[in-house]
């Protein structure tokens, strides 16, 4: 009775007739027939009700009672039925563990990448919707995860094939995963919205000032007591987004493919045992028997079995593993028994040699920051020097060369090559060939 109202609740702007409420309760008992009188029977009714509209009052009444209902009369002399705040919270959370309602993730994420980079994407109530998003995203995410084991251990219990085929495609394909979750992991991918998302949200983390004044607004606005509480909330809001969308999410797709793939390693061996299942070589070899059991007591012992009997049960000679073979037969795991072991001094004169040794290499070795002061002196006051116009004279220079394409990825080199890859520029008259790359400065950070 309480969904029935809840669905027509949902579809008006305000409140209902009582009038209506008593048409759909009296609709809804006609409808039961029998099944409505013997909940009369049971419940602690004040009067037995002799017709479906009279049960239908009973039935609201009770509802007005126990605080499920508000009666809010008019000025006309009607009355308007409502569904108190507290209850709609009920009632959501019931119909929701009622039809099965699972998070949307594409809208879930699209939403917060649309709040975090519209045009009012600085503002506290675009964070705060984005930081409610993600939480019923995560908290979509957790229950698909949970969900997943608990139809593996359901599908455990299930006996019979058909069962378990209709659990595999009916329940758990359309149900639990469905489309939206094959659309996240390919077309609809996390990481298609991922940098974006990450890229605001660490404008607002470096942002002092601008927290600051959403802080005052949230404050004028009657969303948080003092400046401080606000300030904390925006850090929370933003740390909270952040983390998930660095690596808490990864982790939580990652542990669902993992049960995903645990649930189908699960389905096929279930099926596979119930679909052998009493037609194994003993079931086959039982089935031969008895058959050759009829034989003998309609012909007799010693007649011969049928030639298609010798055929089904195919009988071989057993060897053994030949001493010259290759293959060593398995042997028992021999215990573990630990020894000293001999502890020998190195000489003075091999440990400095070895030192020696060592720091020569490290030495010789080209760090980030040579090149950067090496690519510092080729630029001078210029932002800019093409490849070509590197000096190339002694081993040296032709070194620092490759060690300054090698390091233009490195997030420390001070330096960035620009140009078309795969083409080259000829230079020392034709005979050496350099990537027609430029060699520019990167811009400092404030």
């Amino acid at each position: 009775m309480l969904f029935l109202v809840y669905r027509e609740y949902k579809k008006r702007i305000y409140t209902l007739s009582r009038e209506h409420v008593i048409e759909l309760f009296t609709e809804y008992l006609e409808s039961m027939g029998e099944l409505a009188w013997q909940v009369e029977e049971e419940g602690d009714w004040e009067d037995a009700a002799k017709s479906a509209r009279e049960r239908a009052f009973q039935l609201l009444r009770r509802l007005l009672d126990t605080g499920w209902l508000n009666l809010e009369p008019e000025s006309d002399y009607t009355f308007r039925i409502s569904i108190p705040d507290y209850a709609i919270v009920i009632l959501e959370a019931m119909n929701k563990i009622r039809t099965g309602y699972r998070v949307e993730f594409k809208g879930r994420i699209l939403s917060i990448y649309q709040n975090l980079t519209g045009s009012e994407w600085f503002s506290y109530i675009a964070l705060q919707q984005a930081y409610e998003s993600t939480r019923e995203l995560i908290d979509g995410l957790k229950s698909l995860n949970h969900s997943i084991k608990n139809y593996t251990e359901k599908l455990l219990e299930t006996e019979d094939v058909r069962a378990i085929l209709s659990q595999i495609f009916d329940e758990y394909q359309t149900k639990v995963l469905g489309a939206q979750y094959y659309r996240l992991k390919t077309s609809e991918h996390i990481s298609k919205y991922r940098i974006g998302i990450l890229k605001r949200i660490r404008e607002w983390n470096s942002n002092r000032a601008e927290i600051v004044n959403q802080a005052g607004i949230m404050v004028q606005e009657k969303r948080a007591p003092d400046r401080v509480t606000a300030e904390n909330m925006l850090y929370e809001w933003v740390e909270y987004i952040e983390s998930s969308f660095g690596q808490e999410m990864d982790r939580l797709l990652g542990e669902i493919d993992r049960r995903n793939a645990r649930y189908a390693r699960s389905a096929a061996d279930r099926l596979r045992f119930k679909l052998h299942q009493g037609r194994g070589a003993g079931q086959h070899i039982f089935t031969v028997l008895a058959y050759l059991g009829q034989l003998a007591k309609g012909s007799g012992e010693k007649s011969l079995a049928p030639e298609e009997v010798a055929r089904s049960i195919a009988l071989f000679p057993q060897t053994v593993v030949d001493s010259q073979s290759l293959r060593k037969p398995p042997a028992a795991r021999q215990a573990h028994n630990p020894q000293l072991l001999r502890v020998f001094s190195v000489p003075d004169e091999i440990r400095r040699e070895k030192l020696f040794q060592f720091g020569s290499r490290v030495a010789e070795e080209v760090t980030v920051e040579q090149i950067n002061n090496y690519v510092d002196s080729l630029l001078d006051e210029q932002d800019v020097c093409p490849l070509e116009r590197v000096p190339l004279e002694n081993r040296n220079q032709w070194v620092k060369l490759i060690y300054i394409i090698l390091y233009s990825q490195s997030p420390g080199a001070g330096y960035r090559l620009e140009g078309k890859r795969g083409e080259t520029v000829a230079i020392k008259g034709g005979t050496v060939e350099v990537p027609n790359l430029v060699i520019k400065r990167k811009e400092k950070k404030s």
